[in-house]
């Protein structure tokens, strides 16, 4: 549905995301940027500067706005949520929205309970750098449930700067969230891991991820291509028992974290085995150390 006027938006959290979805729909002509809020009142400063429009605001009220986007860190949605629904800041009718992966729009009950219409929609995406975050947010996977007015009201925003939105269970967030932890977040610490086994082994970092990299991009072009199952290599895939429970170990003895990643991670893996490859549970649990046998 077209936007039949050009909505005001305060933006409350002066963030990465904030201020490059606000920097988006700015230089979109999708909104007029209203307050951007927060409690620092050089970040709020810096978040206009790049956004290029909108009031700093640190205390008391923002002024009225017919969209507020909350995207403050996920543990302070709540207290905005019941500060702004205390200070009477919107009015009935008013959209609000939070771009957290892991909180429900039922977040923002207080300001529901006021008249404000609420909804959440997340971006399955890094905002590391906003300058690059708004240059490659065209066709960017985005997370939304609330309510049903709301989420009309702000798909024209999202859909005009190229995002490509899905309706999730708002009951299972958590478990969606959890996906994308592990897909992003967990994926630099796996490859933190891997770092710390190859400099363990003398390698230095800059050769091995030189070394790495193109067969990291090779397993993802490998999961695209055929699937998880078709994709998984390795040890767990051959059922090479001695070799799992030594690299545990061999990992553990340069830090019991690493050894217990690679331990989960083959657990994980042990499910896209065909069962004939004799490999169970408990050859992955247990350690090479001590033990007698390792017949398959």
């Amino acid at each position: 549905m077209p936007i039949q006027t050009v909505p005001t938006l305060n933006l409350i959290g002066p963030g990465r995301l904030g201020r490059s979805l606000a920097r988006l729909w700015h230089d979109a002509d999708l909104v007029r940027i209203g307050a951007v809020a927060g409690r620092n009142a050089e970040r709020c400063t810096s978040a206009r500067d790049f956004i290029g429009a909108g009031s700093p605001v640190t205390v008391g009220p923002p002024p009225p706005a017919d969209l507020w986007l909350i995207a403050t860190p996920d543990d302070a949605i709540a207290d905005v949520a019941a500060r702004l629904a205390g200070q009477r800041a919107l009015r009935p009718g008013d959209i609000v929205f939070h771009c957290s992966g892991a909180l429900r729009s039922d977040v923002l009950a207080p300001l529901h309970a006021i008249g404000a219409r609420t909804a959440s929609v997340h971006p399955l995406k890094s905002f590391a750098t906003p300058a690059t975050a708004i240059t490659s947010f065209d066709g960017t996977f985005c997370a939304c449930e609330g309510e049903a007015e709301a989420l009309r009201r702000i798909a024209p925003l999202f859909d005009a700067i190229g995002a490509r939105r899905f309706g999730i269970d708002a009951e299972h967030k958590l478990r969606y969230h959890a996906a994308a932890v592990l897909a992003c977040n967990h994926l630099v610490a796996l490859m933190e891991a891997a770092l710390r086994c190859m400099e363990g082994a003398g390698v230095d970092r800059d050769t091995a991820w030189s070394a790495l990299q193109p067969l990291v991009a090779g397993t993802l072009t490998n999961i695209d291509r055929n699937g998880t199952r078709a994709a998984l290599t390795g040890p767990v895939a051959r059922g090479d028992k001695r070799t799992i429970r030594d690299e545990i170990d061999a990992a553990t003895d340069l830090d019991p974290d690493l050894g217990e990643a690679y331990r989960a991670l083959s657990l994980v893996a042990l499910n896209l085995t065909a069962p004939e490859n004799g490999l169970t549970r408990d050859d992955i649990s247990g350690s090479s150390k001590g033990s007698e046998s390792f017949d398959r």
